[in-house]
């Protein structure tokens, strides 16, 4: 759903906010602080040795945590995994998080839809800020830094979210050192992509940075008629106001145009009986969509103990184009029946908040305390035209496809918009209690507003939700290598439209509890295991009493464990991946039976990536590679338990030179050219996954 926004947003930008770029002094005299972002950030692929070692997080508490005292699993990808895996989407590099599968994408358009510890999300934010309001198209690489994925409920940081986990982006920042990285890529299908990276200063004095991410690219695909192509432009600007205050400037720019493919169908719960390549849409359905971004951070220092985060996020942007779909099969089980849409969406969000930390003691007990306050307004119009496949069939046949055929007409139109506002508190407390034990405690408390309206049907609603979304959790350190922890939150999420009575729907809420162990091992490898139970109440399900209409009535829960493990086994040896088994079932629910799977979610899935780099001799900067990503079968259609999606296993391999300000490296994706299926929403959208992939890759730095 999206509009561009028609309320006023400076109250939001006024109440400004913090970002992840934390403050986080430790100690010396006032304006001696490191911001989060700018910790996080590194010059460009030349300044160091690749590693995956991630000592310290930000996403689990807004603040600068090293790893083992956050009692919550918390999987990091950090920006050399991008680099080696020749990830050019966000989605790509998450393969190798245990525990995220793929969901819906709707047709390659848009933030494609994750699912973490059984539940899908779109909780994706980028700096501490959700980018999932609206269309926007899925994230670019380039300009990302690291990843966190946060596994279970994080609303007492967040706001409404799903229980199963959260993904937060954290950007490139400006740099002192000047340089500039111009890079290359060219792979199978056609694929072409050119980039830019470059930082320095704009003052003599060095207070005034700059950062600048520049891409252009071309996305062609091994499926027909279906191709696009990309710009993003990604400037930052920081400037050191005093050695206490630092004001940083961020923008983005992302085009992206792509035809819209909902993949491939099965007949009578077959997949395989066409070529993968097979395209059921209609070539030149393309859709085109914009977005802008702007956040801005300011980030002051009290003193080394106390600082102020403030920051200010706006986003705005449309999405455009046309779509054809399959809706059914006809008895010769041949002949799809197709539905031609148009659709013009577009919306605006503006966010803002401020958050205070202060580090004080009270008698034995050290504390780190963060207090803050988001305000955010939300607006959407969504505008979709629609044939009707019963009275204009567009039919196209399963085996002999002919395109170019008269589009039918438009006979139904969906028209609505939705206004959000937002207001929330939240308070956390880090308690170092002893050398050994480690308590955090918070809680968010969101006061909701939204009006729905229906423009057609012209109908209205509006619902005013007060939501809280408390965490607890516990660290214990009986070893300086090893930590025992627990914790325990809620989460809460309003849901959209209204039942058969016009009444707003009752928002979701979710339970989660877990348990786990992290294991410093080496030199610097971090191992994660944890078992976890999560439930989430007043699920959105049909209304069997008429199924044009949704009730909130299902109720369902994911349980298991999970394992992962980040960092280098030996100063020349990096790993990352890990195994997660998911029993995700429907526990309560009007019309899906009890007991049955959710959509998309294996029991087994794992990945494994592994990579040596020479560090000395003849050879140094030589490194080479490879990947295993496994992933069980998985329900296809929520509707019909007997469609289920197969598991595969997909091997890759890598290599690649690095010499002085040249990187050149060779990515070969899913080696042995296994047939697989990534996602489905239904039988007739199964989304297909690549053939071989060959990819061809020059980094030169200046």
């Amino acid at each position: 759903m999206s509009r561009r926004p028609s309320n006023p947003f400076w109250p939001a930008l006024v109440l400004a906010c913090a970002i992840p770029s934390a403050v986080a002094a430790q100690g010396g005299r006032s304006g001696e602080t490191a911001v989060v972002l700018d910790a996080l950030s590194v010059e460009g692929t030349f300044t160091a040795t690749p590693t995956y070692r991630v000592p310290e997080l930000y996403s689990g508490t807004k603040t600068v945590t090293p790893r083992r005292d956050v009692p919550q699993q918390i999987d990091v990808l950090p920006h050399e995994v991008l680099i080696d895996t020749a990830a050019t989407r966000v989605e790509r590099a998450l393969d190798y998080v245990p525990g995220v599968g793929k969901q819906n994408d709707f047709g390659a358009q848009n933030l494609a839809l994750y699912s973490v510890r059984g539940f899908a999300t779109q909780d994706i934010f980028q700096n501490g800020f959700n980018i999932a309001r609206g269309y926007n198209g899925a994230p670019d690489t380039q300009n990302v830094q690291s990843i966190e994925v946060l596994k279970g409920p994080a609303g007492a940081l967040y706001g409404r979210s799903d229980p199963g986990g959260t993904v937060n982006i954290l950007t490139k920042q400006p740099v002192a050192r000047p340089f500039v990285e111009m890079g290359t890529l060219f792979g199978s299908f056609g694929t072409a992509r050119t980039t830019v990276d470059a930082g320095g200063a704009l003052s003599e004095d060095g207070n005034v940075l700059y950062r600048f991410n520049g891409v252009l690219a071309r996305q062609d695909s091994f499926r027909d008629f279906v191709d696009g192509d990309r710009v993003l432009l990604a400037p930052v600007v920081s400037w050191q106001v005093t050695p206490d205050t630092k004001i940083t400037f961020e923008t983005q720019y992302l085009r992206n145009r792509q035809t819209f493919d909902r993949g491939t169908v099965a007949v009578n719960n077959r997949l395989g009986l066409v070529p993968r390549s097979r395209f059921f849409g209609e070539p030149g359905d393309d859709s085109v969509s914009e977005s802008a971004l702007l956040q801005v951070r300011l980030e002051h220092a009290f003193n080394t103990d106390w600082q102020l985060r403030v920051a200010g996020h706006l986003n705005t942007g449309s999405l455009i184009g046309l779509q054809t779909g399959v809706t059914g099969i006809l008895d010769d089980g041949r002949t799809l029946l197709r539905e031609f849409r148009r659709h013009d969406f577009t919306w605006g969000v503006a966010i803002g908040q401020a958050e205070l930390v202060g580090r004080f003691e009270t008698g034995p007990f050290a504390h780190t305390l963060l207090l803050g306050l988001e305000h955010e307004r939300y607006n959407s119009t969504e505008n979709l035209l629609r044939s009707t496949p019963r009275l204009d069939p567009f039919a196209i046949d399963l085996f002999n496809p002919v395109y170019g055929q008269a589009k039918p007409p438009f006979t139904r139109r969906y028209s609505a918009s939705k206004n959000v506002g937002n207001t929330a508190l939240y308070l956390q407390d880090q308690i170092a209690l002893s050398p050994e034990w480690k308590l955090l405690i918070g809680n968010r408390t969101d006061f909701y507003n939204q009006t729905f309206r229906d423009k057609v049907a012209n109908e209205r609603t509006e619902q005013d939700r007060t939501g809280f979304s408390p965490r607890a959790g516990l660290v214990y350190q009986p070893l300086s290598f090893l930590a025992l922890y627990g914790n325990v939150a809620a989460s809460f999420r309003p849901n959209t439209g209204f039942d058969s009575a016009s009444r707003p729907f009752a928002p979701e809420t979710g339970f989660a509890y877990e348990v786990g162990t992290k294991v410093d091992l080496f030199d610097g490898l971090s191992v994660t295991a944890a078992a976890f139970h999560i439930e989430k109440e007043n699920v959105l399900t049909t209304d069997p009493a008429d199924f044009f209409f949704q009730i909130a009535a299902g109720a369902v829960r994911s349980q298991g464990f999970d394992v992962s493990l980040v960092g280098q086994v030996t100063p020349e040896f990096r790993v990352i991946g890990g195994y997660a088994f998911i029993d995700a079932a429907v526990t309560r629910d009007e019309v899906l039976r009890v007991g049955s799977p959710l959509l998309n979610i294996p029991r087994h899935s794992g990945s494994l990536l592994g990579i040596y780099e020479v560090r000395a001799g003849d050879w140094k900067g030589f490194g080479i590679g490879g990947g295993v990503r496994a992933v069980g079968s998985r329900l296809g259609d929520s509707g019909n338990e007997r469609f289920r999606l197969p598991g595969y296993v997909l091997t890759d391999a890598l290599a690649y030179y690095r010499y002085e300000n040249l990187r050149f490296g060779i990515n070969v994706d899913n080696i042995f050219d296994e047939t697989y299926y990534e996602r489905s929403y239904n039988s007739f959208w199964v989304g297909v996954g690549e053939p071989r992939r060959v990819t061809v890759s020059m980094t030169a730095g200046f």
